[in-house]
């Protein structure tokens, strides 16, 4: 009797432990790009690329980095 109670007991802990999680991320917002991701711009008559960094904020920001076209070496285009 007492292994059901205490069975039943943490079954019910654990449906409320995920209860917030979910409706957290109903409401939670989705940033435009994930911190950290790489892309890179539309070449110059050179070839050369600017690349571009996705910031804390979601946001794109240009680096200082340029990267050569035709390498097959440049992140993901725009």
């Amino acid at each position: 009797m007492i292994k059901k109670l205490v069975l039943a007991a943490a079954v019910a802990a654990m449906a409320i432990s995920f209860a917030p999680a979910v409706s957290h991320a109903k409401k939670a917002k989705a940033a435009p790009c994930t911190m950290g991701t790489m892309v890179s711009g539309k070449a110059n008559n050179m070839g050369w690329k600017p690349v571009s960094m996705c910031g804390m904020d979601g946001k794109m920001y240009p680096t200082l980095m340029m990267c050569y076209g035709p390498s097959s070496l440049c992140p993901p285009s725009m």
